[in-house]
């Protein structure tokens, strides 16, 4: 492998591994809000009013619903009724 092709696998794996830790910094910051407005609110939290304090958080509305999903592929988070998410 050349110096060029040496350096681009580098770069590759530099972005990989920052897209990971991002998506970990995302589903943290959902883990917070859900902490923070659940407990003084009640059980569950509508999904919209999560999209709106994580938008105000720097989150857009496709980062807060990949961070949803996987939580709940994670089992960290359980969607009750349609539109709503509780934390597990």
């Amino acid at each position: 492998m050349d110096d060029f092709d040496r350096l681009m696998e580098i770069q590759k794996l530099t972005a990989d591994r920052i897209k990971r830790e991002s998506e970990v910094d995302n589903k943290i910051k959902i883990l917070d809000i859900l902490n923070e407005l659940v407990i003084s609110k009640g059980k569950k939290m509508q999904v919209e009013e999560l999209i709106i304090e994580a938008s105000i958080r720097g989150l857009s509305e496709a980062e807060v619903m990949d961070s949803l999903n996987s939580l709940k592929r994670d089992g960290l988070v359980k969607e009750l009724d349609m539109g709503f998410v509780q934390l597990v």
